[in-house]
């Protein structure tokens, strides 16, 4: 019966690749939860940091600022280093593609092997390129944030925007423009008490605000990702394994059909004895 050999066939395929997706929706369930612990812990220190900020942006942007206003803007785009995580890179990377073309001339930063290879088969110009951990690290981010510094001091580059997937939920990670040093709307007034004098403490905090704030992008990026992919194994398990009950299902109508017509032959050659 060929019908049904092709059908084991078949079933034997699903069955493998239902115990791959299963493996690797183990491995992607552990990632997640290890990186949503750490990017919950750190956005609360993030937002605190971006409060600050806004409190006193004037000052600490004083300590960064670009020497030359009129130079090309930075554009730091952030995806996975992975594939199989659904639509999350392709969505991420034609949005920062619209927006590429709609900033003008730009320094292009990419992190991520996604990215990088997006870019380079375009054939479009990356200035730098900074390849995360699943779980990124503290200092990877500082040595970003240090570089984009260094360049606005040079006058290499004025604004500073950040293009990733800004993470809701797990379902929900929706490609996001925002900008790193954003001029402040207005003075604001402080109450607050410097101790010692207000100088000293921006001087020293500046670049640890900032720094906070980078990181919590790199880190809401790298959650998104695992999310993603985590919903995607799971989507490819739960689809396997309706395929191989669907298989299962045509192979036993198939024996029990064969097993009928085996009877009924005998039954019919012992009526005629």
């Amino acid at each position: 019966m060929p019908a049904l050999q092709s059908l084991k066939k078949q079933l034997r395929g699903i069955r493998s690749t239902r115990k791959l997706t299963k493996a690797m929706k183990t491995v992607a369930t552990v990632k997640f939860s290890q990186l949503n612990a750490v990017y919950g812990q750190y956005a609360a220190y993030g937002n605190e940091c971006l409060k600050i900020y806004g409190q006193h942006s004037a000052a600490l942007l004083g300590e960064v600022r670009a020497a030359d206003p009129a130079a090309p803007a930075a554009v730091v785009v952030m995806a996975a280093n992975k594939g199989l995580c659904g639509g999350f890179n392709a969505e991420l990377l034609s949005f920062a593609s619209e927006e590429l073309g709609k900033l003008g001339e730009h320094r292009l930063f990419v992190c991520g092997k996604q990215a990088i290879l997006y870019f380079r088969e375009k054939e479009i110009s990356i200035e730098e390129t900074y390849v995360f951990p699943d779980v990124p690290e503290y200092a990877q981010s500082c040595q970003l944030l240090d570089e984009l510094i260094k360049r606005r001091r040079e006058g290499n580059i004025s604004r500073v925007y950040v293009i990733y997937p800004h993470y809701a939920n797990m379902m929900v990670q929706t490609p996001t423009i925002s900008e790193l040093f954003p001029e402040p709307e207005e003075d604001r007034e402080s109450m607050t008490l410097f101790v010692p004098e207000q100088e000293t403490v921006v001087r020293k905090a500046a670049k640890t605000i900032f720094r906070a704030m980078l990181h919590r992008l790199v880190l809401e990026t790298a959650t998104g990702a695992q999310a993603a992919t985590l919903m995607t194994m799971r989507s490819a398990y739960d689809t396997a394994t309706d395929y191989c009950e669907q298989l299962e299902g045509q192979i036993n109508r198939k024996r029990q059909s064969a097993v009928t017509s085996d009877v009924l032959e005998t039954s019919g050659e012992r009526s005629e004895d």
